[in-house]
């Protein structure tokens, strides 16, 4: 019979770490947003069934944490929903460390092929309302771009056609994981969009995923975006691999 290590017992939560635990449910199922109040303490206290005093104490940990904020004689105000707090950190700490990863681009390429192909897929079936009318805008406003040799709009616009398939899915997630992944996403196209001929196929690809997305073709528009992201993931290897072999900043 093997030798078990010895088991700790398991830990009761605290009654602050139950309120505090309550404190976020109340605002993600209310999905209250930054700067909006909380109900008093007195009367969550009523609610709760519990002291005021876990009430402060639960709101000095969210405080802590950065969810919320107390404002002198007004109250207790939403200042990020849990989600939001930790993709806003993370992303803030990728972005930190962008110049020494050397495989981030590849990292994100492999979670943008993951979603994007998936979301595209799912839009094109069942576009919401103006989606296909607002995606065509900003492929002729690209297809300008290209034609102007303004790469760095044109990259800015990229951004912008993708986040807006995001978007479309109307999945919170999602939608809240490709806002902090902004700065990310920008600096990865910065690094693609100079590679020779990326502009000529990244405009191709488009006007591919436009007319999928119209017929509601949601297997064709998938397979443009995948091999449209595959392209991009062959180019960002290979600067991956450049930089680790110069030892390079990013």
């Amino acid at each position: 019979m093997p030798v078990i290590k010895d088991i700790p017992p398991i830990k009761r939560k605290k009654l602050s770490d139950e309120v505090t635990q309550a404190l976020e449910q109340i605002i993600i199922e209310n999905k209250l947003q930054a700067g909006d109040m909380l109900p008093s303490q007195a009367e969550l206290s009523q609610k709760l069934h519990v002291g005021t005093r876990s009430i402060r104490e639960a709101v000095r940990s969210l405080e802590s944490r950065g969810m919320v904020e107390t404002r002198q004689g007004k109250g207790v105000f939403v200042k990020h929903s849990n989600l939001e707090y930790f993709l806003e950190t993370l992303m803030g700490s990728f972005v930190f460390k962008f110049p020494t990863m050397k495989h981030l681009l590849v990292d994100l390429t492999l979670t943008r092929r993951m979603i994007e192909s998936q979301s595209i897929f799912d839009v094109a079936q069942d576009p919401p309302k103006g989606f296909i009318s607002r995606f065509a805008s900003i492929v002729d406003q690209l297809d300008q771009k290209a034609e102007q040799h303004d790469i760095d709009a044109y990259n800015l616009l990229d951004v912008q056609l993708h986040k807006s398939i995001i978007d479309a899915t109307e999945n919170t997630i999602i939608i809240s994981l490709y806002k902090y992944m902004w700065d990310l996403l920008v600096r990865c196209f910065e690094k693609t969009g100079y590679v020779r001929g990326s502009i000529e196929t990244s405009c191709t690809d488009h006007h591919l995923m436009l007319e999928a997305l119209i017929m509601h073709d949601g297997a064709q528009a998938k397979a443009v975006m995948e091999r449209h992201l595959d392209l991009t993931l062959m180019k960002v290897k290979k600067i991956a691999d450049e930089y680790a072999e110069g030892d390079t900043p990013l």
